[in-house]
């Protein structure tokens, strides 16, 4: 951490003696459960069984039990969720078969940046400071623009505090090396000023199967910190600075090399930063007018840095030529307004979504920027919704985006969704909506050539569209402490022009994906057609202290190879299935928890040459596996300050499963083995937490 973040800390104390001395109340304590109101891509804060989109949420309470502490490890057992592990990049998702690069992760409403491989690493996003989590599936592109194909994760973090003086240390060890430390401080200066700070560590000493000294998981250690000044402006009016912080070292240590006489290693240490800047106003301008703005500048650099470690002589040497970094920076501004006239049939939300990307590094070259290593991309848009309530069953919303690409021509991107309640137990929801994804600045201007890597990006790449339709059927029976709910849901997508690394060769009229995998030389390609289709169907209840929820889904991945070759299904399924049970034992107040997951093996096919030089189909398979989790929460003590919870994760050791046939992608080894987890692992949670 640096002189930076003293800066930003300061910046919250004048703030402080400049806003002290008025005095309000702090409307964020809603009249209403917090638990039960979703906010993406909403008006105001909805209740969720209102919200015209179908809104999965991830409470706090939830997030503690599994005693997850960043969002790989929260999302792990989430339905139509699938978590890949690449040992270089880090964890990646899909969400209903579509990959994580078209998948928006927001934090308060403010993108996260810093993609590698397309994707952001889910580990280094820390939840200490979460409240809950918003999953919406499905493209929300009128809403949030590139990105937001495959859907929407939001995070939401805590913001209201209670009592005048808040205080808090939780830890949390594991039997795999693992160790998280982390704290908060919360002052209410007065009625209207609310002070937070937040301060944390995460380590992880690395795993390997044998005893050498490169290892299969790499070791790594975190540092984040947050810190926010939330001032109440009136009754219902929010205004609120940010500011977060995140400092992570990955050791990638390499092999022993002539052990019998001065051994030594190549070691590479990447460094990521984050720095994230954000003011936000929330509230309303009248009983009729809802207002929502947030502007933020985010900031992402990763170091690489390659050492030859001598171990006799005991010293390190910088490797000249392998030093190299990357920064992307950031600046958005979204603001939204809508209508909330309680007895008229139609409402209205009219925003505006500005935001400016530019990337600085000796791997951008960008044959069109004035600036060497320098590349910058801008995208500008205006959108609107508008909502019918036809009846009291019948609610309708379309919607429209409008933008403009500095590198891509932006088409308009329509939506309309519906939802039907034709009595309190049953809600049909259904929606159509269109997408856009314009290529990065990575994918278009990157070069990465050393010893192990050869990747350049692509500058005649075409934007990326999308179709997708989806529906949901609910159906929620009994109250109280019996109760539950069945839901089926369904959806189509269909990708034109998705961009994937591919092997090239170099032709006279420019790059071209290889018929053949022996390249080793990678580029990004458009590839023709992408498409997923998929059913679920979800059940949970509540009977007396027993809690429950599963969800069987089957996802359809599209064979590209069927359209030329009859042999090729059109579409390969696979399998998933994820159940949680929970008892809760009200007496001492301990809740035991389960946490099943299956997934299915996975089928795709891939051109290759026979032994005579003809096209063929082959077949590349990966293993399925299952993934069980359980945890026990033990009663709080005096007077609920202490909360310990104690599990065990990844309890049938599945540490990696087998994969035949080619590979694809820059860091795939082809046939073998595909890496899930370091191995089954114990923990103990001791969270404190003192207000008054």
């Amino acid at each position: 951490m640096d002189k930076r973040i003293s800066c930003s800390i300061l910046s919250l104390v004048l703030a402080a003696f400049v806003l002290h001395g008025q005095v309000s109340s702090d409307s964020l304590v809603w009249s209403i459960d917090l638990e039960d109101v979703v906010v993406t891509a909403q008006y105001a804060p909805t209740d969720s069984r209102n919200a015209i989109q179908d809104i999965r949420t991830i409470k706090r309470e939830l997030i503690e039990r599994r005693g997850a502490n960043n969002l790989k490890q929260l999302l792990q057992q989430e339905p139509n969720i699938r978590i890949n592990q690449d040992l270089v990049l880090g964890s990646s998702l899909s969400l209903g078969g579509i990959s994580g690069q078209h998948v928006k992760i927001l934090i308060d409403g403010v993108p996260v940046i810093g993609r590698q491989g397309g994707n952001i690493d889910l580990s280094q996003i820390n939840l200490q400071n979460i409240e809950r989590i918003e999953i919406v599936q499905g493209p929300l592109g009128v809403s949030y623009g590139t990105d937001a194909l495959g859907g929407v994760i939001h995070l939401i973090s805590k913001k209201s505090q209670l009592r005048p003086f808040s205080v808090g240390l939780n830890n949390q060890l594991e039997t795999r090396g693992e160790r998280a430390l982390g704290g908060h401080l919360g002052w209410r200066w007065n009625d209207k000023l609310l002070l937070q700070f937040k301060l944390g560590q995460d380590y992880f000493a690395g795993y390997s199967e044998d005893t050498t000294r490169s290892v299969l998981w790499n070791p790594k250690e975190q540092w984040y910190t947050t810190a926010s000044a939330k001032y109440q402006l009136g009754t219902d009016q929010t205004l609120r600075y940010t500011f977060n912080y995140f400092d992570e070292v990955v050791d990638n240590l390499g092999a022993v090399r002539r052990p019998q006489f001065k051994p030594y290693a190549f070691d590479d240490k990447y460094q990521t930063l984050r720095e994230d800047h954000s003011l936000s106003y929330e509230g309303a301008l009248s009983d009729y007018y809802y207002l929502q703005t947030v502007t933020a500048f985010n900031a992402y650099t990763r170091y690489k840095n390659t050492f030859r470690n001598n171990f006799q002589e005991g010293t390190l040497e910088e490797q000249v030529g392998q030093q190299d970094s990357s920064v992307f920076n950031s600046y958005m501004l979204r603001a939204t307004l809508a209508s909330r006239y309680p007895n008229q049939p139609i409402n209205f939300q009219l925003g505006v979504d500005l935001r400016y990307d530019n990337a600085i590094g000796k791997r951008i070259q960008d044959p069109e920027s004035c600036k060497a290593n320098f590349s910058e991309l801008g995208d500008y848009a205006l959108f609107g919704t508008l909502r019918y309530q036809v009846s009291t069953s019948l609610l309708l919303e379309s919607g429209l985006r409008l933008a403009y690409n500095t590198k891509y021509e932006s088409p308009l991107i329509p939506s309309i969704n519906l939802k039907y309640s034709w009595n309190p137990k049953w809600t049909l929801r259904a929606s159509y909506g269109k997408g856009f994804r314009s290529p990065d600045l990575k994918e278009l201007f990157f070069e990465f050539v050393d010893i192990n890597h050869y990747i350049i990006g692509n500058p005649d790449l075409r934007a990326e569209r999308s179709d997708n339709a989806q529906f949901s059927l609910c159906y929620r029976y009994g109250e109280d402490d019996k109760n539950g709910k069945i839901k089926l849901s369904g959806y189509y997508n269909d990708l034109q022009d998705k961009i994937e690394l591919f092997e090239f060769v170099d032709t006279p009229s420019g790059l071209s994906p290889a018929t053949d995998t022996s390249t080793l030389q990678f580029a990004y390609f458009n590839q023709a057609v992408y498409k997923t289709q998929g059913l679920q169907l979800s059940l949970q209840g509540q009977y007396l202290a027993w809690h429950w929820q599963t969800a069987l889904a089957t996802i359809g991945y599209y064979n590209p190879l069927s359209s030329t070759d009859p042999t090729v299904s059109p579409f390969t399924y696979t399998f998933e299935w994820n159940t949680e049970w929970r008892y809760q034992w009200k007496k001492p107040q301990v809740n035991l928890s389960t946490f099943l997951r299956y997934d299915d093996q996975r089928i795709t096919f891939y051109p290759d040459l026979d032994d005579e030089g003809n096209a063929v189909a082959r077949q590349r398979t990966q293993q399925g596996f299952w993934m069980l989790d359980g945890s026990v929460q033990l009663p709080k003590l005096w007077k609920e300050r202490i909360q310990l919870t104690t599990g065990a994760r990844n309890i049938l050791n599945v540490q990696a499963v087998r994969q035949s046939g080619a590979g694809g992608g820059a860091h795939s080894g082809g046939s073998g083995s595909a890496p899930i987890s370091p191995g089954r692992s114990f923990f103990v949670r001791l969270q404190f937490d003192v207000s008054y």
